[in-house]
């Protein structure tokens, strides 16, 4: 009993002594599409900006970390299709320190659709006349490595794996069928905490 009273204890106060940083995050990323109503399309240079905060505990080697990013997707789809998409993401990580300057982290991810366009052969076109409707929500987790070797700068690499359909087809009288399609995408970004 006495440990249990010990260890609540050693956590409340960590949790005392909290510390909280605010900062601007940017990431270079490319994106494709996997499931298995893809066709193999090959990954499209994008990029995400954002501001993030930073909930470190200093007895516990555990870090939150939740983002709110503006990301442009780019995936080239094949026969000269390029698929641009602009969503808002809200990642919430989790960090584990392993050294004091390389941590692991990992957590959801929630992207909210903010416009879809296609391009072919240098025209616009629209998704919604090829039949293809783009989802509003698409929930997904993000997991990687980092580092803070620069003070107030960190440096990571992500993978986010978007678990939900990306986009239905219509499929008649006023109803949408899922595609087993969704995102795929590797990020090196750097976060400058102020």
């Amino acid at each position: 009993m006495f440990k249990k009273i010990l260890v609540a204890a050693l956590m409340v106060a960590s949790f005392s002594f909290a510390q909280l940083n605010f900062g601007a995050h940017a990431a270079l990323n490319m994106s494709n599409f996997w499931g298995d109503d893809v066709n193999e399309p090959e990954m499209g240079v994008g990029f995400s900006a954002g501001l993030g905060m930073k909930l470190s505990f200093p007895l516990l080697p555990i870090t939150l970390a939740p983002e709110v990013l503006i990301d442009m997707r780019n995936v080239d789809a094949g026969n000269d299709v390029t698929i641009t998409e602009w969503a808002l993401d809200i990642p919430v990580l989790v960090r584990l320190s392993l050294l004091p300057i390389l941590y692991l982290e990992a957590g959801p991810v929630v992207a909210l659709n903010l416009s879809s366009t296609a391009e072919a052969d240098g025209v616009e076109v629209d998704l919604d006349k090829l039949g293809i409707e783009t989802n509003t929500l698409e929930l997904g987790v993000a997991f990687g490595i980092g580092t803070g070797i620069v003070p107030f700068v960190d440096i990571d690499f992500r993978v986010n794996l978007g678990l939900t359909s990306w986009a239905g087809v219509d499929s008649g009288l006023n109803s949408t069928e899922d595609m087993d399609m969704q995102t795929l995408q590797f990020a090196l970004g750097a976060t400058y905490w102020f």
